[in-house]
């Protein structure tokens, strides 16, 4: 039972740290513009917090060895990434700020501020 219990915490504790920011921490002040793609590698959106304007194109460029998703929640933005060098694009929603994430792998988040 204890084997169990342990396994249990190192799991949620990993998936912790997957994690990639974003949140409420993003604000216009602080978020970077994104002028390249937006990079997917060890498990992590970088920059995990940045403005784009609406309608623009987001390229994706995921190196890492499993496939992810770009995902931005109230919207119909939803793009799966392929792995080790795969490519994607999203088009920006309307104005406003959201959350992202990958479906695949839900620790993995941020925030787009669109203007």
């Amino acid at each position: 039972m204890i084997k169990v219990l342990l396994a249990t915490v190192m799991v949620l504790a990993l998936s912790g740290a997957c994690s990639s920011g974003g949140g409420s921490d993003c604000t216009s002040t602080n978020a970077a513009k994104l002028t390249g793609a937006l990079e997917i590698k060890n498990f992590s959106f970088n920059p995990s917090c940045f403005t784009v304007g609406s309608g623009s194109t987001i390229s994706l460029s995921n190196s890492d060895p499993r496939g992810h998703t770009f995902t931005v929640r109230d919207t119909d933005v939803d793009v799966l990434v392929p792995y080790n060098g795969g490519t994607g694009e999203a088009t920006a929603p309307a104005p406003g700020r959201y959350d992202f994430y990958c479906r695949l792998h839900p620790g993995m988040t941020g925030t787009i501020i669109v203007t």
